[in-house]
Protein backbone atom coordinates (compact mmCIF):
# COMPACT_ATOMS: atom_id res chain seq x y z
CA UNK A 1 0.00 0.00 0.00
CA UNK A 2 2.88 2.31 0.91
CA UNK A 3 4.62 1.55 -2.38
CA UNK A 4 1.38 2.25 -4.22
CA UNK A 5 0.97 5.61 -2.50
CA UNK A 6 4.62 6.49 -3.12
CA UNK A 7 4.28 5.48 -6.77
CA UNK A 8 1.26 7.73 -7.24
CA UNK A 9 2.99 10.61 -5.46
CA UNK A 10 6.14 10.23 -7.59
CA UNK A 11 4.09 10.12 -10.79
CA UNK A 12 2.16 13.26 -9.78
CA UNK A 13 5.46 15.03 -9.04
CA UNK A 14 6.83 13.89 -12.40
CA UNK A 15 3.73 15.20 -14.23
CA UNK A 16 4.01 18.49 -12.35
CA UNK A 17 7.68 18.83 -13.30
CA UNK A 18 6.76 18.13 -16.95
CA UNK A 19 4.12 20.86 -16.91
CA UNK A 20 6.53 23.20 -15.15
CA UNK A 21 9.21 22.55 -17.77
CA UNK A 22 6.65 23.13 -20.55
CA UNK A 23 5.58 26.40 -18.93
CA UNK A 24 9.16 27.62 -18.52
CA UNK A 25 9.99 26.71 -22.12
CA UNK A 26 6.85 28.38 -23.46
CA UNK A 27 7.92 31.79 -22.17
CA UNK A 28 10.95 32.24 -24.48
CA UNK A 29 9.29 30.27 -27.29
CA UNK A 30 6.52 32.85 -27.57
CA UNK A 31 9.07 35.29 -28.93
CA UNK A 32 9.82 33.23 -32.01
CA UNK A 33 6.42 31.59 -32.51
CA UNK A 34 4.83 35.04 -32.71
CA UNK A 35 7.45 36.42 -35.11
CA UNK A 36 6.08 36.14 -38.69
CA UNK A 37 9.61 36.43 -40.13
CA UNK A 38 10.93 33.21 -38.59
CA UNK A 39 7.94 31.26 -37.24
CA UNK A 40 8.11 29.16 -40.45
CA UNK A 41 11.10 27.31 -38.97
CA UNK A 42 9.45 26.43 -35.66
CA UNK A 43 5.78 25.57 -36.32
CA UNK A 44 6.40 21.93 -35.33
CA UNK A 45 7.50 22.83 -31.79
CA UNK A 46 4.07 22.98 -30.04
CA UNK A 47 3.36 19.35 -31.00
CA UNK A 48 6.64 17.94 -29.64
CA UNK A 49 5.80 18.07 -25.88
CA UNK A 50 2.40 16.47 -26.58
CA UNK A 51 3.97 13.57 -28.51
CA UNK A 52 6.64 13.11 -25.82
CA UNK A 53 4.00 13.08 -23.07
CA UNK A 54 2.01 10.47 -25.01
CA UNK A 55 5.09 8.26 -25.36
CA UNK A 56 5.87 8.53 -21.65
CA UNK A 57 2.31 7.80 -20.52
CA UNK A 58 1.90 5.00 -23.06
CA UNK A 59 4.61 2.86 -21.43
CA UNK A 60 4.73 4.38 -17.97
CA UNK A 61 4.42 0.96 -16.27
CA UNK A 62 7.51 -0.24 -18.13
CA UNK A 63 9.51 2.98 -17.74
CA UNK A 64 8.85 3.51 -14.05
CA UNK A 65 8.62 -0.05 -12.71
CA UNK A 66 11.24 -1.16 -10.16
CA UNK A 67 12.42 2.40 -9.73
CA UNK A 68 15.27 3.37 -7.41
CA UNK A 69 15.67 7.11 -6.78
CA UNK A 70 19.04 8.60 -7.74
CA UNK A 71 18.97 11.76 -5.68
CA UNK A 72 22.49 13.14 -6.15
CA UNK A 73 22.83 12.83 -9.96
CA UNK A 74 19.18 13.82 -10.45
CA UNK A 75 19.39 16.93 -8.27
CA UNK A 76 22.69 17.90 -9.91
CA UNK A 77 21.05 17.83 -13.35
CA UNK A 78 17.95 19.66 -12.05
CA UNK A 79 19.99 22.43 -10.44
CA UNK A 80 22.09 22.74 -13.60
CA UNK A 81 18.89 23.14 -15.62
CA UNK A 82 17.56 25.82 -13.27
CA UNK A 83 20.89 27.68 -13.34
CA UNK A 84 21.08 27.63 -17.15
CA UNK A 85 17.47 28.76 -17.44
CA UNK A 86 18.02 31.75 -15.16
CA UNK A 87 21.25 32.58 -16.99
CA UNK A 88 19.55 32.44 -20.42
CA UNK A 89 16.36 34.26 -19.46
CA UNK A 90 17.75 37.03 -17.32
CA UNK A 91 21.21 37.59 -18.74
CA UNK A 92 21.95 41.20 -19.70
CA UNK A 93 23.72 40.25 -22.95
CA UNK A 94 21.12 38.07 -24.67
CA UNK A 95 22.01 36.43 -27.98
CA UNK A 96 20.06 34.40 -30.54
CA UNK A 97 21.19 31.30 -28.64
CA UNK A 98 19.49 32.40 -25.39
CA UNK A 99 16.09 30.97 -26.37
CA UNK A 100 17.63 27.62 -27.35
CA UNK A 101 19.53 27.44 -24.04
CA UNK A 102 16.39 28.35 -22.05
CA UNK A 103 14.30 25.61 -23.70
CA UNK A 104 17.10 23.06 -23.39
CA UNK A 105 17.52 23.89 -19.70
CA UNK A 106 13.77 23.30 -19.13
CA UNK A 107 14.17 19.82 -20.65
CA UNK A 108 17.23 19.28 -18.45
CA UNK A 109 15.17 20.23 -15.39
CA UNK A 110 12.53 17.62 -16.22
CA UNK A 111 15.15 14.94 -16.91
CA UNK A 112 16.78 15.72 -13.58
CA UNK A 113 13.49 15.34 -11.69
CA UNK A 114 12.83 12.01 -13.43
CA UNK A 115 16.25 10.70 -12.42
CA UNK A 116 15.80 11.99 -8.87
CA UNK A 117 12.46 10.20 -8.46
CA UNK A 118 12.97 7.05 -10.52
CA UNK A 119 16.70 6.61 -11.05
CA UNK A 120 19.05 6.17 -13.97
CA UNK A 121 17.59 2.80 -14.92
CA UNK A 122 14.17 4.33 -15.58
CA UNK A 123 15.81 7.25 -17.37
CA UNK A 124 17.50 4.85 -19.80
CA UNK A 125 14.17 3.11 -20.48
CA UNK A 126 12.44 6.45 -21.10
CA UNK A 127 15.36 7.96 -23.01
CA UNK A 128 13.63 8.25 -26.40
CA UNK A 129 10.59 10.31 -25.23
CA UNK A 130 12.94 12.62 -23.33
CA UNK A 131 15.43 12.92 -26.20
CA UNK A 132 12.49 13.54 -28.55
CA UNK A 133 11.88 16.78 -26.63
CA UNK A 134 15.08 18.14 -28.20
CA UNK A 135 13.02 18.81 -31.34
CA UNK A 136 11.35 21.52 -29.27
CA UNK A 137 14.68 23.32 -28.87
CA UNK A 138 14.68 26.08 -31.52
CA UNK A 139 17.85 26.00 -33.58
CA UNK A 140 19.16 29.60 -33.82
CA UNK A 141 17.91 31.51 -36.85
CA UNK A 142 21.38 31.94 -38.39
CA UNK A 143 21.88 28.16 -38.44
CA UNK A 144 18.34 27.47 -39.65
CA UNK A 145 18.80 29.81 -42.61
CA UNK A 146 21.91 27.89 -43.68
CA UNK A 147 20.09 24.55 -43.41
CA UNK A 148 17.09 25.78 -45.42
CA UNK A 149 19.33 27.34 -48.07
CA UNK A 150 21.25 24.06 -48.36
CA UNK A 151 17.98 22.14 -48.85
CA UNK A 152 16.90 24.63 -51.52
CA UNK A 153 20.30 24.43 -53.22
CA UNK A 154 20.15 20.63 -53.44
CA UNK A 155 16.56 20.84 -54.63
CA UNK A 156 17.81 22.85 -57.63
CA UNK A 157 19.99 19.90 -58.68
CA UNK A 158 16.97 17.59 -58.60
CA UNK A 159 15.02 20.17 -60.63
CA UNK A 160 17.87 20.23 -63.16
CA UNK A 161 17.70 16.47 -63.56
CA UNK A 162 13.92 16.37 -63.91
CA UNK A 163 13.77 19.15 -66.52
CA UNK A 164 16.45 17.33 -68.51
CA UNK A 165 14.54 14.05 -68.31
CA UNK A 166 11.29 15.68 -69.42
CA UNK A 167 13.06 17.56 -72.20
CA UNK A 168 12.00 21.07 -71.25
CA UNK A 169 14.50 23.71 -72.40
CA UNK A 170 15.83 25.97 -69.65
CA UNK A 171 18.81 28.01 -68.56
CA UNK A 172 19.95 28.01 -64.95
CA UNK A 173 22.01 30.74 -63.33
CA UNK A 174 22.55 29.92 -59.69
CA UNK A 175 19.13 29.68 -58.06
CA UNK A 176 17.38 31.27 -61.05
CA UNK A 177 15.87 28.98 -63.68
CA UNK A 178 14.78 30.55 -66.98
CA UNK A 179 11.94 28.55 -68.55
CA UNK A 180 9.42 29.16 -71.35
CA UNK A 181 6.97 31.66 -69.86
CA UNK A 182 8.50 31.80 -66.38
CA UNK A 183 11.59 32.65 -64.38
CA UNK A 184 11.77 30.48 -61.26
CA UNK A 185 13.81 31.62 -58.28
CA UNK A 186 14.50 28.69 -55.97
CA UNK A 187 14.91 30.50 -52.66
CA UNK A 188 14.58 29.35 -49.03
CA UNK A 189 10.78 29.43 -49.30
CA UNK A 190 11.08 26.63 -51.89
CA UNK A 191 12.75 24.33 -49.35
CA UNK A 192 9.36 23.22 -48.04
CA UNK A 193 10.72 23.36 -44.51
CA UNK A 194 7.45 22.54 -42.72
CA UNK A 195 6.91 19.34 -44.68
CA UNK A 196 10.63 18.51 -44.57
CA UNK A 197 10.91 18.63 -40.78
CA UNK A 198 7.57 16.78 -40.53
CA UNK A 199 8.88 13.93 -42.69
CA UNK A 200 12.06 13.72 -40.61
CA UNK A 201 10.17 13.69 -37.28
CA UNK A 202 7.60 11.16 -38.54
CA UNK A 203 10.42 8.88 -39.75
CA UNK A 204 12.16 8.98 -36.37
CA UNK A 205 8.90 8.41 -34.51
CA UNK A 206 7.73 5.60 -36.80
CA UNK A 207 11.10 3.87 -36.52
CA UNK A 208 10.88 3.99 -32.74
CA UNK A 209 7.31 2.68 -32.61
CA UNK A 210 7.45 -0.06 -35.25
CA UNK A 211 11.07 -1.17 -35.68
CA UNK A 212 13.30 -3.01 -33.23
CA UNK A 213 16.73 -3.00 -34.86
CA UNK A 214 18.68 0.24 -34.49
CA UNK A 215 20.19 -0.21 -37.96
CA UNK A 216 16.74 -0.27 -39.56
CA UNK A 217 15.64 2.79 -37.58
CA UNK A 218 18.75 4.61 -38.79
CA UNK A 219 18.15 3.47 -42.37
CA UNK A 220 14.58 4.78 -42.32
CA UNK A 221 15.74 8.23 -41.19
CA UNK A 222 18.66 8.20 -43.63
CA UNK A 223 16.29 7.48 -46.54
CA UNK A 224 13.99 10.31 -45.43
CA UNK A 225 16.69 12.92 -46.11
CA UNK A 226 17.09 12.33 -49.88
CA UNK A 227 13.32 11.90 -50.13
CA UNK A 228 12.95 15.44 -48.75
CA UNK A 229 15.29 16.81 -51.43
CA UNK A 230 13.58 14.85 -54.22
CA UNK A 231 10.16 15.96 -52.98
CA UNK A 232 11.16 19.62 -53.17
CA UNK A 233 12.60 19.27 -56.68
CA UNK A 234 9.49 17.44 -57.91
CA UNK A 235 7.26 20.10 -56.37
CA UNK A 236 9.01 22.86 -58.31
CA UNK A 237 8.75 20.97 -61.60
CA UNK A 238 5.09 19.98 -61.08
CA UNK A 239 4.19 23.57 -60.16
CA UNK A 240 5.78 24.84 -63.37
CA UNK A 241 4.08 22.22 -65.57
CA UNK A 242 0.62 22.81 -64.07
CA UNK A 243 1.05 26.60 -64.24
CA UNK A 244 2.30 26.58 -67.83
CA UNK A 245 -0.15 24.05 -69.30
CA UNK A 246 -3.24 24.33 -67.06
CA UNK A 247 -3.62 27.33 -64.74
CA UNK A 248 -1.24 30.17 -63.94
CA UNK A 249 -2.80 30.58 -60.48
CA UNK A 250 -0.75 27.63 -59.24
CA UNK A 251 2.28 29.94 -59.26
CA UNK A 252 0.55 32.51 -57.06
CA UNK A 253 0.90 32.24 -53.27
CA UNK A 254 -2.16 30.68 -51.67
CA UNK A 255 -3.96 27.39 -51.11
CA UNK A 256 -3.82 26.35 -54.78
CA UNK A 257 -0.04 26.83 -54.77
CA UNK A 258 0.35 24.95 -51.47
CA UNK A 259 -1.89 22.10 -52.64
CA UNK A 260 0.94 20.79 -54.85
CA UNK A 261 3.18 20.68 -51.79
CA UNK A 262 0.51 18.76 -49.88
CA UNK A 263 0.35 16.27 -52.71
CA UNK A 264 4.11 15.77 -52.77
CA UNK A 265 4.13 15.41 -48.98
CA UNK A 266 1.46 12.70 -49.18
CA UNK A 267 3.39 10.79 -51.85
CA UNK A 268 6.58 10.85 -49.76
CA UNK A 269 4.66 9.62 -46.69
CA UNK A 270 3.25 6.72 -48.72
CA UNK A 271 6.73 5.79 -49.98
CA UNK A 272 8.20 6.04 -46.46
CA UNK A 273 5.29 3.93 -45.19
CA UNK A 274 6.11 1.21 -47.75
CA UNK A 275 9.78 1.28 -46.72
CA UNK A 276 8.76 1.01 -43.06
CA UNK A 277 6.44 -1.89 -43.87
CA UNK A 278 9.20 -3.77 -45.71
CA UNK A 279 11.70 -3.24 -42.87
CA UNK A 280 9.15 -4.34 -40.27
CA UNK A 281 8.31 -7.42 -42.36
CA UNK A 282 12.02 -8.25 -42.66
CA UNK A 283 12.45 -8.03 -38.88
CA UNK A 284 9.43 -10.29 -38.35
CA UNK A 285 10.83 -12.84 -40.80
CA UNK A 286 14.22 -12.81 -39.06
CA UNK A 287 12.53 -13.24 -35.69
CA UNK A 288 10.53 -16.23 -36.94
CA UNK A 289 13.66 -17.82 -38.43
CA UNK A 290 15.51 -17.40 -35.13
CA UNK A 291 12.65 -19.06 -33.22
CA UNK A 292 12.56 -21.99 -35.66
CA UNK A 293 16.31 -22.53 -35.42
Amino acid sequence: MLESKRGRLFFILLCFSYLLAAFLASQPLRLILSDPRIDLYYTHIPLIPLISAFLLIRKRKIFFADSTPSIFPGMTITITGVFLYILARFSISKTEYSIAVAVFSAILLFAGVLITLYGLKSFKKAFFPIAFLLFAVPVPESIMEKVVIEIARNSVHVTDLLFNLIGIPYIRKGIEIYLPGYILVVGPECAGWRSSISILIISILAGHLFLKKFGNKLLLVALAIPMIIIKNGMRIVVLYLISYFIDERFMEPGFIHRSVGYGMFTIVLIIMGLILWSLEKEELRESQNNHQS
